[in-house]
């Protein structure tokens, strides 16, 4: 084993023994059965760790490493810079409430593979209530001080957590387990006792004083753009490429507006289109029927090679994961699962507004967003090629890339005749338009510039959102800066790629082999891609 295969090693087993709950994400045994520890012992402890993890990182040379460690050493030496700035800058534990709800640990167990899911799902039900503990502790400090939003957002994730839990025990796994019922019916409750304590903690105690700002600064927002997505942009080169594919794409959806609903306008043209769409209780299977003519209709054509084996189930969205999701979804596939099955998230509606949202035009084009040939496909190839299923890769994906693979696919399957109508190419333009506004809504809100009321109206204004689904948009965004950018700026560059080997290759170019060539990799940084595998 190389010297930085041996620091690999170290590192992940030291990384999953003070994170317990994201080894089951990435196919790693033998925690299942904790939840996270965020004791101050264990936060000093998780500060040493990265900072001599960052040390002994830069003891290795690059020159003695492979390209595709090479790849890897750059991943896990932007990870390291970005928590080392992130550690000496603040204490995570007393800003995001939602660190402490142990639903989503609880759930994964239900959808992903683990050695031992009656004993593993008891345990993490019978420690909730030392974690929310924990919690309330950490979160009571006279310091503690999440911005109003994010401790409006735990609120409601605790109690659709609560929600969640009361109908665990009807469900089909935890049933076949045969878990003794009495034993089963202590632990949920106990649970939820602990979720409700926390909900009401947070709406009596925090929310009052939760006025911290969500925006992470130019300073941060730039490192994260060259630390985790090695971008050559910064927040102001960004957002000038963002607002000047926001003015073309407009320009180009009112001219296709004018020609759908003549003098009418973008709005009339979206509303015509909106008002086709399946009843409430049939949109699961209007998206499971649009996802499995995505998937033969890819295959027929050839566009991707498959993995041996992939399935994607089409289901409602976690109760507890809807107030930040108000659309669709997707969850990966597990990378050692034999059988590559992912989750294809809907969100069911709750008004007539969401409802068209879910037209037939809309869900088709989502669907090859989300499945065929888009993330369940990028996904399911990257975990079955040894080379994109290292941990460094797994656990350091980019936007730029996933999102961007993605939007591409909408104007791929446009290319190639599966989304083949005037008012499938309006959808894409309109959807393109709401990522190029990401970029400009990420940047401003982020850097401080834009308030989450104003990025709000702006969505309304400009993308004729329901204010619902803006803000539940708004909500995911500010939690996750430079993530909401990687959709337009990914897309551009696959573009740029394409164009570029067509151009090389001439007659020899093939569609099939360049989105092989490209997915090869993983779901990492594109630049990082692009070095790799399409430079000379």
């Amino acid at each position: 084993m190389s010297k930085f295969g041996e620091f690999s090693t170290r590192y992940f087993k030291q990384y999953f023994d003070l994170h317990p709950t994201d080894a089951i994400y990435y196919s790693v045994e033998g925690y299942d059965h904790l939840l996270n520890d965020y004791s101050d012992k264990s936060y000093k402890a998780e500060k040493v760790f990265v900072k001599e993890s960052l040390r002994k990182l830069g003891e290795i040379s690059p020159v003695e490493l492979t390209a595709d460690e090479a790849i890897d050493y750059a991943l896990l030496e932007g990870r390291l810079t970005i928590q080392s700035y992130e550690h000496a800058k603040e204490d995570y534990r007393l800003k995001q409430p939602d660190t402490y709800s142990p639903t989503e640990a609880i759930y994964i167990l239900t959808v992903r593979a683990t050695n031992d899911f009656a004993g593993n799902l008891l345990s993490r039900l019978d420690r909730t209530p030392a974690l929310i503990q924990q919690g309330i502790t950490n979160l009571n400090r006279k310091d503690a001080n999440p911005p109003k939003l994010w401790t409006e957002n735990a609120i409601e994730g605790a109690k659709g957590g609560i929600s969640f839990l009361d109908s665990l025990a009807e469900h089909p796994k935890v049933q076949a387990a045969a878990i003794d019922a009495n034993t089963l019916a202590a632990a949920i409750e106990k649970a939820k006792s602990a979720l409700n304590d926390f909900a009401s903690f947070l709406e009596r105690h925090l929310l009052p004083r939760s006025n911290a700002s969500y925006a992470v600064g130019e300073e941060h927002f730039n490192l994260l753009l060259k630390k985790k997505h090695f971008l050559d942009h910064d927040a102001h080169s960004l957002l000038a490429f963002g607002e000047s594919l926001f003015a073309k794409t407009k320009l180009e959806l009112e001219a296709l507006a004018d020609d759908l609903a003549p003098g009418k306008g973008v709005e009339a043209a979206a509303r015509a289109i909106q008002e086709n769409h399946p009843s409430s209780d049939a949109i699961l299977s209007a998206y499971d029927q649009a996802m499995s003519a995505a998937r033969e209709f890819v295959r027929d054509k050839k566009l991707v090679s498959f993995p041996a084996k992939e399935e994607l189930h089409v289901v409602h969205t976690p109760v507890f994961r809807r107030h930040e999701i108000p659309f669709a979804a997707y969850l990966s596939p597990s990378p050692k699962d034999p059988n590559q099955v992912g989750y294809y998230y809907v969100t069911p509606v709750a008004s007539d507004d969401l409802l068209r949202e879910h037209n037939y035009v809309g869900l088709e084009n989502t669907s090859v967003h989300e499945s065929y040939p888009g993330h369940h496909l990028q996904f399911s190839i990257a975990n079955c090629t040894p080379t994109a299923a290292t941990l460094p890769r797994l656990m350091n994906e980019s936007s730029v890339f996933y999102e961007g693979w993605a939007l591409y696919c909408e104007q791929l399957m446009q290319e190639q005749g599966f989304l083949k109508s005037k008012q499938h190419r309006f959808v894409m333009l309109k959807d393109r338009l709401w990522r190029a506004l990401r970029i400009i809504i990420d940047v401003k809100t982020q850097t401080g510039k834009l308030s989450y009321d104003e990025a709000a109206d702006l969505m309304v204004r400009e993308l004729h959102f329901p204010r619902e689904q803006a803000c539940g948009d708004l909500n995911w965004y500010s939690q996750s800066p430079s993530v909401p950018m990687g959709y337009a700026l990914g897309w551009s560059i696959i573009n740029r790629l394409r164009d570029q080997e067509q151009k090389r290759l001439g007659g020899k170019f093939s569609l099939c082999e360049f989105h092989d060539k490209l997915l090869s990799s993983g779901s990492i940084s594109l630049p990082l891609v692009e070095k790799r595998h399409f430079m000379s």
